[in-house]
């Protein structure tokens, strides 16, 4: 509910500061993959690995003048991972599904390739924790996360309304392990990149 509350009134005011003046909206269509740092915090006294995955993306955004817009992304399917301990091996599996908010900035809105820039703010939902190998049969769970996000990306115009675009996000994405019996085992400090290619329609 929090999340729905600062969207509504993110997009309230942009509506109010710019209802005069309104341009369009565009949506995307993305494969993206999800893809942790490699150095990813220790648990139960190892170091800790979370491997990539790729999951199906989309955004909607609203565009204030030609530069500047607000965009909503979201992974529309959940990404999941393995998590790996050194000696140990695979101990666990989880998903999440990442959601931000973001003020993008587009240069060169003219021409058929447009770069832009974006920073904003970002929700990692996780679900479906499963313990694996050494950890199997105890249950095991993982918080929620949020935090600042970065996007740097290029939009293709094909048409006035069709283009393609490639982006990659930074997301701030730490969270924290508690096995049963066991307790609080650490922080998997995930922090990945998403990246990939996205089809969009401007309306």
């Amino acid at each position: 509910m929090p999340r729905l509350s600062l969207l509504a009134l993110v997009l309230a005011g942009a509506f109010a500061s710019s209802a005069a003046s309104a341009q369009d909206f565009t949506a995307t269509l993305g494969f993206q993959n999800t893809d942790p740092k490699s150095d990813n915090g220790t648990l139960a006294g190892g170091d800790a690995s979370v491997n990539d995955d790729w999951s199906l993306t989309g955004s909607f955004a609203y565009n204030f003048n030609p530069n500047l817009s607000v965009e909503l992304w979201s992974g529309l399917a959940n990404y999941e991972h393995e998590v790996s301990i050194d000696g140990l091996g695979t101990v666990a599996s989880v998903e999440h599904r990442p959601t931000t908010l973001s003020l993008n900035y587009q240069f060169l809105p003219e021409s058929s390739f447009r770069p832009f820039v974006g920073v904003g703010y970002g929700w990692i939902s996780v679900s479906g924790e499963q313990s694996l190998g050494a950890l199997a049969g105890l249950g095991i769970s993982g918080s929620n996360a949020n935090g600042i996000s970065l996007t740097l990306g290029a939009d293709y115009y094909v048409n006035d309304n069709f283009f393609l675009r490639a982006d990659v996000r930074k997301l701030d994405f730490d969270t924290d392990v508690t096995v049963e019996t066991l307790g609080n085992v650490g922080t998997a400090e995930v922090d990945p990149l998403v990246y990939g290619i996205s089809a969009g329609f401007r309306f």
